[in-house]
């Protein structure tokens, strides 16, 4: 059973890596393909492993929530009501001008219930990681799945960005042709992908680390075996950070900036035993001397990022806020405020606010994503978007808050997972990598392992509780 288990992590593990190589599966048969995988893993891991054993709390409020949001865009599909468009909306308007009186509350019906699916297949991820994740062991198997193969998805977008530039996997590359793409056509949904990636990348850098550096003089022949872990997490991210910088995406290095400033002082700060194996920190360490570990990490990636980065940096310098994404929010905002509460359907922005586009902000292309995920989800969904959003962000911050304060020996993994989220979060307020679905799957697995990790307990901690007898002073100070 613990041989299925683990090889149930690796499975899992990588077809979430599988399914952003497809150009972050934005095309419908590799899409399909990967619900069908999804689906069928779930099925699999409901029948062999049953409900998560911990954190069962986030699993059961997960699901509500999805359930809840099924049944809001079932409804937004097939539900009429005379006050779902409100007096003085642009498209109520339109509407009776058709005569029209049965009005969906979707403006496009076969749309919403198409996008459900681009909705089910994150949670379903999501939902199946905490199943599978159910133990510190087969959490980190998945979580060092992500971290390597999104490092070798970095190396793969590093080398085509040198050796063919105009390429994009099997195609010509049309659009960002001076910007490091990896396998996703939009460099912002790559910096979101590479920033996730590298944060979990350095996390396990650090682990092999002081593993290596840490061993006793006593040990035997098999310390060199002990450095490969150490220069394999080493130069995945040297390349995933190159890789980064490369794409030249503002929002995702300032998003990357910012969770990093997040994460290494609470890394540098976490402190266990010396005979911790994992994670540790040395005894009786001054804050003074941690502190300027974080300054100088901090200094060292800004010196680094303003060499590789010149080009966003740059642009960033340049434009500010001369965007055309700045541009349309207000209109955006104004299109909220005649839907707010019921939406104009799930995955009809597209349609819904070309209703309310500006000529100002120019009148060439498509405005087919609102580069603001949260606006766009107020828009097509309605009051439930930020109501069913405050309610999951509740449900992760409390796991997050109780692995900082039960974990010890893997502390560091609540940290990553808070800092990932804050990654995302930031980026997805000038951005839509969150509704790429290759990206939308890795973040739910990071998100589903990371949190299992939360739920978990110390193996100390739990012989404390079985043989408190047992347990010294000093044991007890080791925790």
């Amino acid at each position: 059973m613990d041989k299925l288990a683990k090889g149930f992590a690796y499975l899992y593990g990588g077809v979430v890596i599988a399914a952003a190589i497809p150009y972050g599966l934005v095309q419908t048969v590799a899409f399909t393909g990967i619900c069908a995988i999804m689906f069928v893993l779930a099925f699999l891991a409901m029948l062999i492993f049953g409900k998560p054993k911990r954190g069962g709390h986030v699993f059961s409020g997960a699901l509500i929530i999805f359930l809840i949001l099924c049944a809001w865009i079932l409804l937004q599909s097939y539900g009429s009501s005379p006050i779902a468009l409100p007096e003085g909306s642009i498209w109520k308007d339109a509407y009776d001008l058709a005569g029209l009186a049965d009005v969906r509350i979707s403006l496009e019906p076969s749309d919403t219930l198409n996008a459900l699916l681009y909705l089910a297949l994150p949670a379903m991820t999501f939902l199946t990681g905490l199943i599978v994740a159910d133990t510190d062991e087969r959490s980190l198997i998945i979580l060092r799945v992500l971290a390597i193969g999104g490092g070798l998805v970095s190396l793969f977008g590093l080398l085509q960005f040198l050796l063919a530039p105009h390429s994009l996997l099997a195609v010509e590359k049309d659009a960002y042709i001076d910007s490091l793409t990896a396998v996703f056509v939009n460099r912002n949904t790559a910096a979101t992908y590479l920033g996730v990636v590298l944060l979990l990348l350095m996390t396990f850098a650090v682990q092999s680390g002081r593993e290596y550096f840490g061993r006793s003089p006593s040990q035997g022949s098999e310390d060199g075996l002990r450095g490969i872990p150490l220069a394999v997490y080493c130069a995945l991210t040297v390349v995933a950070f190159t890789s980064l910088m490369l794409t030249q995406s503002r929002g995702g290095i300032f998003a990357f900036g910012t969770a990093s400033l997040v994460y290494f002082p609470m890394l540098a700060f976490h402190r266990t035993q010396r005979s911790s194996r994992e994670f540790g920190e040395r005894p009786g360490e001054g804050a003074a001397r941690r502190w300027s570990r974080v300054i100088i990490a901090i200094v060292l990636i800004l010196g680094i990022a303003d060499l590789l980065a010149s080009r966003a940096i740059f642009r960033a310098s340049v434009n500010g806020l001369d965007d055309g994404r700045f541009c349309v929010w207000p209109d955006i905002v104004k299109a909220v405020g005649q839907h707010w509460l019921y939406g104009t359907g799930f995955g009809t922005f597209r349609t819904a606010f070309s209703a309310y586009r500006d000529p100002s902000c120019g009148i060439a292309g498509i405005f087919d994503r609102a580069h603001n995920s949260y606006l766009e989800g107020f828009l097509t969904l309605g009051i439930v978007f930020p109501l069913t959003l405050a309610a999951f962000l509740l449900l992760i911050g409390t796991s997050f808050w109780h692995g900082y304060g039960q974990r010890k020996r893997l502390r560091p993994i609540p940290f990553v997972g808070f800092a990932g989220t804050v990654l995302v979060a930031i980026h997805a307020l000038v951005d839509f990598s969150l509704q790429i679905p290759g990206f939308a799957v890795l973040y739910a697995a990071f998100l589903a392992a990371t949190i299992s990790v939360c739920h978990g307990r110390d193996t100390r901690q739990v012989k404390k509780k079985h043989n408190p007898s047992k347990m010294t002073i000093q044991n007890a100070s080791q925790l």
